[in-house]
């Protein structure tokens, strides 16, 4: 009898060590955004404003099939309490759109969090660098998937500039190939109340229900 219980109770640890190691998963892999490190000393107040969207390089397929039908875009930045909020406008079948967003204070100045809903979680940002003056390369990631950004307060923008914007690119492991530059004109300024996205922005600044 004794040796049966023994038998019994050797089995049950067996048994749960075997869950144990089942239940354990490795860990997930590092964001690609983790390792870049933000602009040093990052000032939110002189990053506010107004930018145009200049280039985007990345490896997304719709980007790269559909980007004969790139508008121009601009955003305006806007800081707010651990957060910045911002405004992009953009035009769509000829129509101006303007999209609110929340980017959230993540406790690193220069690295943001854009919550967000669906299979493909958040959206993660971080402004690697910036003169504030003239231009700015910002990194964004999604489900793995980093795009690196080129933006400029004024066009065309300079030779200073895109060089650094090249230098981004490469450390990224993306190429020319994969680089989208944005018109130059055609920019909107301002949109109705039913071309308006994201209610979540106003709530949070104050302007509206």
């Amino acid at each position: 009898m004794r040796s049966s219980r023994a038998a019994l109770l050797l089995t049950l640890l067996l048994a749960s060590g075997s869950l144990g190691q089942r239940v354990r998963r490795p860990p997930r892999p590092l964001s690609p955004i983790s390792t870049i490190q933000p602009q040093a000393n990052f000032d939110a107040r002189q990053f506010a404003g107004k930018w145009l969207l200049v280039a985007v390089a990345s490896t997304c397929r719709y980007l790269q099939e559909q980007g004969h039908r790139a508008e121009a875009t601009a955003l305006h930045a806007t800081p707010q309490v651990a957060a910045m909020a911002v405004s992009t406008f953009r035009k769509l079948d000829g129509i101006c759109w303007q999209v609110l967003q929340l980017y959230r204070d993540t406790g690193v100045p220069g690295r943001f969090l854009v919550p967000a809903q669906g299979a493909r979680g958040p959206v993660h940002m971080v402004v690697a660098e910036t003169d504030y003056q003239d231009f700015a390369v910002l990194y964004l990631e999604r489900a793995q998937q980093l795009s690196v950004k080129l933006y400029a307060r004024s066009l065309p923008v300079g030779d200073s500039a895109l060089s650094v914007f090249e230098q981004w690119v490469r450390s990224a492991n993306l190429t020319e190939e994969q680089t989208l530059f944005f018109p130059v004109y055609g920019f909107c300024e301002s949109t109705d109340q039913f071309h308006v996205l994201n209610s979540e922005w106003q709530q949070a600044a104050g302007h509206g229900p």
